[in-house]
């Protein structure tokens, strides 16, 4: 009985996300993973993630560092983390997200994790959709 919570208590926000904060603003809120878009079939998909390039070791560990950031934090770091518009992807790139039907979104956003290695995806609000393992920056290339 005594770990009993009554229905009506008022839950704390989520860790990393300010009591009272404007729930619009998902900038003062920490970033959330989901792999739901995850391009499996794709160049830049499972192929990408072979035994030397793990998911854990370069994609799970590199995300979870940012978990305990903010989004604002996050885009602080413009060298590392930016939105990409889609007009500066390669074509490949582009017809993939047109198979995909995901060609309605203006840019992607990219996290660096490694020296060439990005990781894609969508951001919608605090969320990051995570879409694409690009180990050798191959989707946006420096000019």
């Amino acid at each position: 009985m005594a770990n009993k919570i009554p229905k009506n208590k008022v839950q704390p926000p989520p860790k990393g996300v300010r009591a009272g904060a404007n729930p619009g603003d998902t900038n003062r809120e920490t970033p959330v993973w989901s792999i739901s878009i995850f391009d499996h079939k794709s160049e830049w998909g499972r192929e990408r993630c072979r035994e030397g390039d793990s998911l854990w070791v370069h994609i799970f560990d590199g995300l979870k560092k940012y978990e305990q950031m903010t989004w604002g934090a996050i885009y602080g770091d413009k060298k590392r983390n930016h939105d990409c518009s889609i007009d500066g992807i390669i074509k490949k790139a582009r017809d993939r997200l047109k198979e995909l039907k995901l060609d309605d979104v203006d840019s992607l956003f990219r996290f660096r994790l490694s020296g060439k290695g990005r990781v894609w995806g969508i951001r919608d609000g605090r969320v990051f959709k995570l879409l694409w393992w690009d180990p050798d920056h191959e989707i946006y290339p420096s000019k």
